[in-house]
């Protein structure tokens, strides 16, 4: 029996292994806060823990967007008494296609005229995260459908509407919340 000899020079192995040990290694903490960007809303944090109270997991957001434009920027109302915009959370970057469950829906009346932002002004929002408690839920609501990565929209319009449901929405990007994390 003969040894096989390799033409490989021993450091080049040991280089390529500690390379590729090193990226399996390597982990990106999904708990750490993102970075603060220029998005058009801004939170007034990064990293928001759900509080256990009695029957709910619950945070709130605080979401502004300034009017940064020479002109007036609309945004669709639920009722007439409302001061402030519509406005959804979403997931973001590696938890984009994860489930979220959030307990918090509109119910608005209709023929409800746009509100108006002036320039020069802003308009902030509370925005609940969390849930109330689903026993009954089925399939059982899941705590990882609660938390991760988020983002703030405000339902922001191109203009002038005599009824907020017909607000044509202007890109998302004009109306989003910088990134956000929500733990437990």
């Amino acid at each position: 029996m003969s040894l096989i000899r390799s033409t490989v020079p021993k450091r080049m192995v040991a280089v390529v292994m500690s390379i590729l040990m090193g990226l399996g290694c390597v982990a990106i903490d999904a708990t750490a806060p993102p970075v603060r960007d220029n998005s058009p809303v801004q939170t007034d944090s990064l990293v928001y823990q759900l509080e256990r109270r009695p029957a709910e997991y619950r945070a709130y957001v605080t979401a502004t967007f300034t009017n940064n434009t020479g002109s007036p920027v609309y945004f669709a109302r639920c009722n007439g008494e409302s001061q402030t915009p519509m406005f959804g959370i979403r997931r973001t970057g590696p938890d984009s296609s994860k489930a979220l469950f959030s307990d918090f829906a509109w119910a608005c009346v209709g023929g409800v005229p746009t509100g108006q932002i002036l320039p020069g002004g802003s308009a902030t929002v509370r925005v609940p995260v969390g849930s109330v408690d689903q026993p009954a839920m089925q399939p059982p609501l899941k705590a990882e459908e609660l938390v991760g990565l988020m983002r703030v929209t405000f339902l922001l319009c191109r203009s002038y509407s005599a009824d907020s449901d017909y607000c044509d929405a202007v890109p998302e990007g004009q109306r989003i919340s910088n990134a956000f994390l929500v733990t437990y």
